[in-house]
This record gives C-alpha cells, structure tokens and sequence, in this order.
C-alpha cells in the first residue's frame, strides 16, 4: 500500500511540474508584455524594431536547441512570435561587421562559450535543428574586440559522439 501512495505521490508531482513549464511557443497574440514576463521571466535580450515596436529574444540553450522572437507592438501586446534559430537568421550574422553585442540581440544565450588563447578569440556555439532534422551547431567566432571573424556549422558536438551522426562507430 505504501508503495503504490508514493507511486500516486510522484506521478502527481511529476504533472504539477509540467503543468508549471511555460514555453516561449505557448505565448498567444494578444498577451501583454507583463504576462509574458510573468510567464517566461525577463528576456535574454529586449530590441528595439522600430516605430514603436520591440523583440524580446528567449533562448533554449545550452540543452535546447531554439531561440524564440516575440514581437510586441507600441501597446505592447504580442503581435508574432518565431522559432528563429536557424540558417535563415544566422546569415544575419555579417564576418568583419557584427559584433557580440548584435549577435546576442539575435540569439541572446549560446549552448558554450569556447577561448582559444593562442589567437586571442572566442567562440559561441550555438545548437540547432536544422530542417528541423539533423543536430548542427553554429559556431560564430569574435576576435579580442568583439567583432565577428567568421561563422560555421558543424554537426552537434553534444549529440555527434564519437561520429554516431554519420553511421560510423
């Protein structure tokens, strides 16, 4: 008996957990900037669009592989929200012109941040489906001021172990 009340216990714990979950996806055309705050916590990153409007950046990363924009109009109301994290957006990122700064306004927080010291330069990666099928990872490399030296794409180290995305063992 005390086995199958713990039993009842956790499955109901595990529902009230999920019923808690918010998601960037769930947030409907209409809602406030409040309520989605309230809903999702404070953005990754808040960008002024222009006449009046603004996008609210929500990342998955480090073990989700989406970014979310949420567009609000000059009452501040959801108008659009978007899955954006893929080959579309990143060619947004432009080698020798964008910075940190403007990647992070893209696709605010990256899965790993790497240094490589020799050289001076970091890189964010940054996971993802693409078609919405294989695990990739974009890597956008800065150099010691910030600016972006180049953007790649590899297949998801965190998913790629040991070569299992080719077939290979």
């Amino acid at each position: 008996m005390r086995i199958r009340a713990l039993g009842y216990a956790l499955a109901s714990a595990a529902c009230l957990l999920l019923t808690a979950c918010s998601h960037p996806q769930l947030m409907d055309p209409g809602m406030t900037e409040s309520q989605v705050r309230t809903e999702l916590g404070a953005p990754h990153a808040a960008v002024d669009t222009g006449e009046g409007t603004q996008r609210w950046v929500y990342s998955m990363q480090p073990f989700g592989q989406e970014v979310w924009w949420i567009e609000f109009d000059a009452d501040g109301r959801i108008v659009r929200r978007e899955e954006v994290l893929d080959r579309a957006r990143m060619a947004l990122i432009k080698p020798g012109v964008s910075t940190k700064k403007d990647v992070w306004n893209l696709f605010g927080k990256c899965a790993q941040e790497y240094t490589f010291s020799l050289i001076d330069q970091t890189a964010w990666m940054y996971r993802f489906k693409d078609d919405g099928l294989f695990d990739m990872a974009c890597w956008v490399q800065f150099d010691v001021n910030g600016v972006v030296t180049e953007v790649g794409f590899t297949t998801d180290p965190w998913k790629d172990r040991d070569g299992l995305f080719w077939g290979f063992n």
